[in-house]
């Protein structure tokens, strides 16, 4: 009877232990899928309902937004399902077209991010010379140069993935995978891809952002008529940034690692380390596209002030709702001025 009992209790806290490793990815999965596309979701409103926002650092939030909707409703929902079942609950078309909406929607979102680093450096470090390209059509023309380039770059994702069917303890599984190139050829595309999705932008945003903060810290010092809250817009615009790009670098490089880890390992096996390090990667990518309210709250704030603080040299406080725009039509005022004058170096 007691071993009866023990070999109950044993059988139950096998049976409770594989349900808490079922359900606890694609659980936490669900929670970020629901708390990011509210988020999201809440920016394009803004945007949408408050004329006061439609900046041209607005347009690039917006595509960032729309980047990262699409990442979040194109993959997450795909991946719960893929956590829940054992084997793929769709075709092979559908292998190959999500597979690929995948690559594409996660390298547009980082594109934009480079996108939009670009646009604060130019803004904040050029805001006179830039004066003639910082405009709405220009970003949106941007924003359709970052989905087309997205489109073309992910085409390899659409010939790499299939659907095949594999043995596991005696069951017939379809899983949704790349197929079997030769080994150097899966290599040379996990690579490719690391550059496209991760090293480019990321890149380009560490140039942008140590640049905007030199000239934080070094370039524009407060002089004895700058008061303690300016100073202290200076340093909250320089922790911003630097989170922003600290964010993305730190969310992105658990799941690009991990990948090409199993793509240079010879080890076939998948070990339940590695598994749980896959889920955490996975819940660090996602948790990145939670960005987009601190985005649209501060991207209105400090940066555009201070660039415009540089260009009326101080003469009174900014305020925090002043827009882009603003910048932009200052500095076609000072450009204007400088070619009435007959000064046109910087204009």
């Amino acid at each position: 009877m007691t071993l009866q009992n023990d070999t109950s209790m044993d059988s139950a806290s096998d049976t409770i232990g594989m349900s808490w490793k079922y359900y606890v990815p694609p659980g936490l999965f669900a929670l970020i899928f629901v708390v990011a596309v509210t988020g999201n979701t809440l920016v394009l409103y803004v945007v949408a309902f408050f004329k006061k926002m439609r900046t041209i650092a607005t347009c690039y939030l917006v595509n960032l937004a729309v980047t990262d909707l699409a990442f979040l409703l194109c993959c997450v929902p795909f991946t719960v399902v893929n956590y829940l079942t054992t084997s793929y609950a769709f075709g092979e078309a559908m292998c190959k077209f999500v597979s690929y909406i995948m690559q594409v929607t996660a390298q547009a979102a980082c594109l934009s991010l480079a996108l939009l680093g670009l646009d604060r450096y130019f803004a904040i470090l050029h805001p006179v010379l830039s004066v003639n390209y910082r405009r709405k059509r220009v970003a949106i023309i941007g924003s359709i140069i970052v989905w087309i380039a997205s489109f073309i770059l992910a085409l390899p994702t659409a010939l790499y993935y299939r659907l095949e069917t594999i043995k596991w303890n005696g069951e017939s599984l379809k899983i949704c995978r790349p197929n079997n190139p030769p080994k150097d050829w899966a290599r040379g595309y996990w690579i490719y891809s690391l550059l496209c999705t991760y090293v480019i932008p990321l890149v380009v945003s560490l140039v942008t952002c140590s640049a905007i903060v030199y000239r934080l810290y070094h370039r524009f010092q407060p002089n004895a008529r700058q008061s303690g809250i300016r100073r202290k817009k200076n340093k909250k615009s320089a922790c911003l940034l630097i989170g922003s790009v600290a964010v993305f670098a730190a969310c992105w490089l658990p799941d690009h690692a991990i990948n090409l880890w199993l793509v240079l390992s010879s080890d076939e096996e998948i070990s339940e380390t590695i598994y749980w390090i896959k889920v955490a990667a996975l819940i660090l990518t996602y948790t990145n596209f939670r960005r987009q309210p601190i985005h649209l709250r501060h991207g209105r704030r400090g940066l555009p002030c201070l660039s415009q603080q540089h260009l009326l040299q101080g003469e009174s406080e900014c305020q925090p709702g002043i827009a882009f725009e603003d910048d932009v039509n200052t500095a076609r005022s000072l450009c204007r001025g400088r070619t009435s004058s007959g000064d046109h170096s910087s204009c």
